[in-house]
């Protein structure tokens, strides 16, 4: 009796009461919504958004630096072999291969000036087996590029001097740099400052006492610097 009993009940009781809640019959129970889906997206981007800003930046600052040292190096350089060049000029009134000459450019504004200066210098490191001396000609010049878009710094050398080979005749050119925006060059006298300098008819006027080197590049980098010239 107990157990007919027992299995009546069972029968009439409710499925609700049987079946356990399933999260599949309830919708709204877990997941993510549309609007909360587009807003984690839309964060998600701006994060990205600051971090690649950031990232930009920092590049971009590199390559800047990177710049300015390149041209700081470039500007050094130039500044180097012309202040050595120079300093180890030589003139004698008795020699006629010696000189020194300096020309100021046909620019109508000075701080775009390509200057051209030549001379004879004891910097000419002899090659081996050679009659060479430690004297030779130095010279810098601007020409037009080869691909015609702009300037060049020339360096010209010419080794052997002789009475044969009058002064700024001659020689071989070598390109040091197409970056050179301008050149300046001023000569000191002992009491003024002069744009132009030439004592291959003029003996007498011997070397300036110094000579004022304003390098502008095309980055924009102005250096300045004063070389005292040697007999």
């Amino acid at each position: 009796m107990r157990s007919a009993e027992w299995r009546q009940s069972t029968e009439t009781v409710p499925v609700d009461l049987v079946v356990p809640h399933s999260a599949l019959r309830i919708p709204h129970s877990n997941g993510f919504t549309l609007l909360e889906v587009l807003i984690a997206v839309a964060i998600m981007a701006g994060i990205m958004t600051v971090i690649y800003a950031s990232f930009a930046t920092a590049s971009r600052n590199i390559e800047q630096a990177e710049a300015k040292r390149d041209a700081t190096d470039l500007a050094r350089t130039l500044l180097t072999k012309l202040s050595n060049d120079i300093t180890n000029a030589y003139f004698s009134p008795t020699m006629t291969e010696t000189f020194f000459y300096g020309r100021k450019s046909a620019a109508e504004q000075d701080e775009f000036r390509f200057d051209a200066i030549a001379f004879t210098t004891l910097t000419n490191w002899r090659r081996p087996n050679s009659k060479e001396t430690e004297l030779w000609e130095v010279g810098y010049l601007f020409d037009e590029t080869p691909e015609k878009n702009g300037r060049a710094l020339l360096r010209k050398e010419k080794r052997e001097l002789s009475r044969d080979s009058p002064p700024l005749e001659g020689g071989v050119d070598f390109m040091l740099t197409d970056r050179v925006k301008s050149l300046r060059l001023r000569y000191f006298n002992g009491l003024v400052w002069t744009e132009d300098w030439d004592n291959r008819s003029q003996r007498s006027l011997l070397l300036p006492k110094a000579v004022e080197i304003t390098l502008v590049l095309d980055e924009g980098s102005l250096y300045t610097m004063q070389v005292e010239v040697g007999q």
